[in-house]
C-alpha cells in the first residue's frame, strides 16, 4: 500500500514569472520567486520515504535517512507499477561516492511542490575531489523517473537553500572543472519539474528514449547529450557564466527558453542535430550558432527551426558557425505541417527505427491522436553518405529511411540542383548516383524528401572522367644546390589540366639510396618542386620522387634523381630550421638523428586559414612528441613557436593535470635538450585547479628524463589561445619565455639562471588528452643559433660522384642520375670522365621546362 506525505506547502514569492522574468540561475533564489507548482505535496503517494530529519532507518516501516539506504531496500518496479521512493524535503548529500541506479523502474518523488527544497547533492569534480568527473547520480535502467526534485553537483558552484540559510551548500572551488551531475542511458526515463545543476558537464544523456518536462538545466559546456531521441517541454537551458556550448543531439525542444546574455552553441562540431519548435533564445544579436567556431562546409541540415523567437519576440537568427564570416546552411524552417510532427507522443512511442509499444510519458496519447499526430515523419536517416563518384566510374548508391517506420507513407524523392550527377531515379528507397561532368570537381547536393516535404541532403563528391597521368617530357632531373634549396626540373603535356604531381623528398647514405628516409612531401595537389636544405641533409645524397598527376589523374608511377654528390655544409643557407608543415612527414619514426625530427606518437598536418603556411601539426595521442635532435656543440640559442589550442578558454588541456612527471595532462617545450639522452631545459605548463581559463607555467631542468623546477617560480596565465606566440631563447647562463596572442591581452614571461650546456635540440611533448576540441596544433617551430652560420662555399665542395655502383641507372643531368629512361637520353656509365659528365648534365638542363628554383 502507497503512502502519502503530509507536508505544508512550501512558498518562497510569487508563482514563477512567465519567460520575461529576469535571468537568475536556479542554484539560488530566482528573481521572480521560487519555482512553486500548483501541485498539493499531500496528495502525493511513495512506497518507501526518504527523510533527512529521522534519527535512525526504519527498514520495517520502509523510512530511511538517506537515499542510498533506501536504494539498497527496494525491488525492481515494473512498467505497470514502479517502485516510489518520495523523499521530504532536505539537502541530501552524496560524499564520496556516486549514487548507481540500475533497478528498473525506479521513482524519485520529491514531496514537495517547490523542487529547489529537495536537492540530491554532492561536490566533487575532475581533480577536484574525484579522479574522474565526480559523478552524483549515475542511471542505467528501464523507466527510471525523478519528480519535483534537484540533483546539484556543487563543486564549483554555491547553492541557497529556500527558506532555510543553514542548508546552503557552499562551492569546492571557483575554478570551473567537469563535474556530472547527472548520467543517464537506458529507455523510457521521465524528468519532471527537476533542476539539474552544475558548470561544466553537468549532464550526459545517453538514453535510447526520454521526456523532461518543466526542467531547468544549467551548465557551460559540454552538457546534455541526447541519446537516440528526446523531448523537452516547457524547459529552460540557462548559461551561468553568460555563454556557452551545449553537446546536443537528438532533441526535440518544445517551448523551450534558452538564456544566455552573450553567446551560445549547441555543439563544439556538426552533430546529428536538434529541433527547436516555438522556442526562445535570449541571446543579443547573432551570438547563438549550431557550432562552436568555423562551421564544417556540406551540412545535412540535421537542424530544424519553426517559429523560434528572440528576448524582444522576432525571427531568432541562429548561424551555422560562431566563428567566420556567417552563413546559414544548416538548418531550415519546418512548415506549420511539419512541426506538427515534433510532439511527445509522436516522438517517443517507438524509437526511430523500432516497432511502436506505446510509450505515452506526456499522457498525450488521446489529445494527438484525435488529431491525426501519431504517425508524422520527423526524421529522415541517411545511409552511404558522403559519397564519391567518378564520371565514367561506377556509381554511388544512397539510401533513405523516414522515421518513425509506422510512418503510413515511407516514399522517398530524389532531386539535385547539379547536372554534374545523374540519378538512377526519382523516387524509391536508394537512388544510384553517377558522374556526369567534364568540369572541376565539386561537391553536389543529392536531396531525399518524404511525402510530407521533410527532407536530407546528402552531399557528393564528383570528378569528371579520369585519364591516364601524364607522360614526362623531360627530366626529372635535380638542379645543383643554391641558396639553401635544391629544385627538381620536369616537364610534360599537360593538355590544359593542372600539375598536382606528388613530390616526395628523400635522403639516402649512398648513391643507390639504398635506405631512403623521407625528409619532406607534397600535400592537397600542390607539387613540392624545391626543398629546403637541412642539417639532417648535410652528408647524405638527396633523392627526388615524382610521380606524374593533374587534377583528372591518379598518380602515375614514381620516377626518381638523385643528387651527383652529398650535400655539404655549405650549401645550406642557414642553420636555422624552420619546417613548413604543409611538407612535413608525419610517419613515426623513434631514430635519433642529428639535424633530423624524431616522430613519436601520432601526429596529423591541419590545414586552416590562421594557421602559419596555412597548416600545422596536430598531437593525435596522448604523450605524442616531436624532437629534433643536433649533436654539434652549440652555443645560444633560441626557438620561436606559433601554437593554437583547441581549447579556446586558456585552460589548454581537458581537465587539470600537474607538473609530475608521467602522463599527468601537461606540455613541455625543450630547449638545450638532447632527446637522445632526455636531457636540458623546459617550459612545463599545465592546466590546473587554480583557474579555468589559464595554465600554470614554470621552467624545469630535465636529467635524464626526469624533471625538477629551476625555481619556485609559477605563473598562471590565460595567454595559451589561438595564434599563441611563444618565444624561448638561452643566452650564455640565462633562460627566458615571453609569450602573448592575438585574442586578447595576456601575456606570459619567465626567466631563469641555468647551468650551461652544448646541446642544441628541441622538441615538444603533448601530454593532454587528444578528442577534438582537447589538442593543440603547432604551425611554426623555428631553431635558430645566434652567430652560427654556414660557411660559403667555394667552388666544388667535393668531386661529383662517379656512379660505378649504379649500373641500372641513367644519367639525369644537372648534378643527378635518375632510375627511369624519361630523364635524359644520354647514358652515364661508370668509367665517364668528369668532361662528358657536365656536358649530359648542361645537354639535361636545357630540355627541363619544370623548375622549383
Amino acid at each position: 500500500m502507497r503512502k502519502r506525505f503530509l507536508v505544508a506547502l512550501i512558498v518562497a514569492g510569487a508563482l514563477p514569472a512567465g519567460f520575461g522574468s529576469p535571468a537568475r540561475a536556479q542554484d539560488t533564489t530566482p528573481a521572480s520567486g521560487e519555482p512553486i507548482t500548483s501541485l498539493d505535496p499531500a496528495t502525493l503517494t511513495y512506497d518507501y520515504l526518504v527523510d533527512g530529519s529521522l534519527a535512525d532507518d526504519e527498514p520495517a516501516k520502509r523510512r530511511f535517512k538517506s537515499l542510498p539506504a533506501a536504494y539498497a531496500a527496494v525491488p525492481e518496479g515494473t512498467a505497470d507499477r514502479p517502485t516510489v521512493i518520495g523523499i521530504a524535503p532536505n539537502v541530501y548529500l552524496l560524499p564520496g561516492a556516486t549514487l548507481n541506479i540500475s533497478k528498473s523502474y525506479i521513482t524519485l518523488l520529491g514531496l514537495t511542490n517547490n523542487r529547489r527544497a529537495v536537492v540530491l547533492a554532492d561536490n566533487r569534480g575532475n581533480a577536484q575531489g574525484a579522479s574522474d568527473n565526480g559523478y552524483v547520480i549515475v542511471v542505467n535502467a528501464t523507466g527510471f523517473t525523478a519528480m519535483n526534485l534537484t540533483i546539484l553537483n556543487f563543486c564549483n558552484v554555491d547553492y541557497e537553500y529556500p527558506g532555510d540559510p543553514s542548508k546552503n551548500l557552499s562551492k569546492r572551488s571557483a575554478v570551473i572543472t567537469q563535474a556530472v551531475a547527472l548520467q543517464a542511458s537506458g529507455d523510457k526515463h521521465v524528468y519532471e519539474n527537476v533542476a539539474l545543476l552544475s558548470r561544466l558537464d553537468t549532464m550526459f544523456l545517453q538514453t535510447t528514449r526520454s521526456y523532461f518536462k518543466n526542467v531547468f538545466i544549467e551548465g557551460t559546456d559540454d552538457f546534455i547529450g541526447g541519446g537516440t531521441v528526446s523531448a523537452w517541454e516547457d524547459s529552460e537551458i540557462f548559461f551561468p557564466t553568460g555563454s556557452g556550448v551545449m553537446s546536443a543531439g537528438n532533441i526535440a525542444f518544445i517551448n523551450a527558453k534558452f538564456t544566455s546574455s552573450g553567446g551560445l552553441q549547441f555543439s563544439k562540431s556538426a552533430g546529428p542535430g536538434v529541433a527547436l519548435i516555438n522556442c526562445v533564445m535570449t541571446a543579443p544579436g547573432i551570438g547563438v550558432a549550431w557550432v562552436r567556431g568555423n562551421a564544417p562546409p556540406r551540412p545535412s541540415q540535421n537542424y530544424l527551426t519553426h517559429r523560434v523567437k528572440d528576448g524582444a519576440g522576432n525571427p531568432a537568427v541562429i548561424a551555422d558557425g560562431s566563428g567566420g564570416a556567417a552563413t546559414f546552411d544548416y538548418s531550415w524552417e519546418l512548415s506549420d505541417q511539419q512541426a506538427l510532427a515534433f510532439n511527445p507522443w509522436n516522438l517517443l512511442r517507438a524509437t526511430p527505427t523500432g516497432i511502436a509499444d506505446d510509450w505515452d510519458p506526456a499522457g498525450a496519447r488521446a489529445t494527438y491522436e484525435a488529431t491525426g499526430q501519431g504517425s508524422l515523419i520527423y526524421k529522415i536517416i541517411l545511409s552511404g553518405t558522403p559519397a564519391s563518384v567518378r564520371t565514367g566510374g561506377a556509381g554511388a548508391t544512397i539510401g533513405a529511411t523516414v522515421a518513425p517506420v509506422r510512418a503510413p507513407d515511407q516514399s522517398i524523392t530524389w532531386s539535385t540542383p547539379s547536372s554534374a550527377i545523374s540519378l538512377s531515379r526519382t523516387t524509391g528507397p536508394d537512388v544510384v548516383v553517377t558522374g556526369n561532368t567534364t568540369g572541376a570537381p565539386e561537391y553536389v547536393q543529392v536531396i531525399a524528401t518524404a511525402a510530407n516535404g521533410f527532407h536530407a541532403t546528402a552531399w557528393v563528391y564528383v570528378e569528371p572522367a579520369y585519364v591516364d597521368p601524364p607522360m614526362l617530357a623531360s627530366g626529372p632531373t635535380l638542379g645543383p644546390p643554391a641558396d639553401g634549396k635544391i629544385a627538381v626540373d620536369y616537364s610534360y603535356d599537360l593538355a590544359g589540366h593542372e600539375d598536382q604531381s606528388v613530390i616526395t623528398w628523400s635522403i639516402c647514405g649512398d648513391a643507390a639510396c639504398a635506405s631512403p628516409r623521407d625528409v619532406a612531401v607534397s600535400r592537397d595537389g600542390l607539387p613540392l618542386a624545391s626543398y629546403t636544405l637541412t642539417p639532417g641533409d648535410v652528408g647524405n645524397f638527396v633523392r627526388v620522387s615524382v610521380q606524374p598527376k593533374h587534377n583528372i589523374s591518379e598518380p602515375g608511377p614514381a620516377v626518381f634523381a638523385i643528387s651527383d654528390r652529398v650535400i655539404a655544409a655549405c650549401d645550406l643557407g642557414s642553420f636555422t630550421v624552420s619546417p613548413n608543415f604543409r611538407n612535413f612527414v608525419t610517419t613515426q619514426n623513434q631514430s635519433y638523428v642529428s639535424g633530423l625530427w624524431t616522430v613519436l606518437g601520432t601526429w596529423t598536418v591541419e590545414a586552416g586559414a590562421t594557421l602559419i603556411n596555412g597548416y600545422g601539426v596536430r598531437a593525435g595521442t596522448q604523450g605524442a612528441q616531436l624532437l629534433y635532435q643536433e649533436d654539434a656543440k652549440r652555443g645560444d640559442m633560441q626557438i620561436a613557436l606559433t601554437m593554437t589550442p583547441e581549447k579556446t578558454s586558456g585552460a589548454g588541456f581537458g581537465s587539470p593535470g600537474s607538473s609530475a612527471d608521467g602522463t599527468s595532462q601537461k606540455s613541455d617545450i625543450y630547449i638545450k635538450y638532447d632527446p637522445r639522452t632526455k636531457t636540458g631545459y623546459s617550459l612545463r605548463y599545465w592546466r590546473t585547479t587554480a583557474s579555468a581559463a589559464a595554465c600554470m607555467y614554470q621552467l624545469f631542468r630535465i636529467d635524464n628524463g626526469v624533471g625538477s623546477p629551476l625555481n619556485d617560480t609559477q605563473v598562471l596565465s590565460g595567454v595559451f589561445r589561438p595564434d599563441t606566440e611563444l618565444v624561448m631563447k638561452v643566452v650564455g647562463d640565462h633562460l627566458t619565455v615571453e609569450a602573448h596572442n592575438s585574442t586578447n591581452a595576456e601575456t606570459l614571461f619567465l626567466e631563469a639562471p641555468i647551468t650551461p650546456n652544448d646541446f642544441g635540440g628541441t622538441g615538444v611533448a603533448w601530454y593532454g588528452t587528444v578528442p577534438r576540441g582537447n589538442s593543440n596544433v603547432y604551425s611554426r617551430f623555428e631553431i635558430s643559433y645566434p652567430g652560427v652560420a654556414p660557411e660559403m662555399c667555394v667552388g666544388n665542395p667535393q668531386p661529383p660522384l662517379h656512379p660505378t655502383n649504379a649500373a641500372s641507372l641513367r644519367g639525369g643531368g644537372c648534378g643527378c642520375v635518375t632510375a627511369d629512361g624519361l630523364g635524359s637520353r644520354h647514358a652515364l656509365l661508370g668509367a665517364l670522365l668528369l668532361l662528358g659528365s657536365l656536358a649530359a648534365r648542361r645537354g639535361a638542363r636545357s630540355r627541363c621546362k619544370r623548375s622549383g628554383g
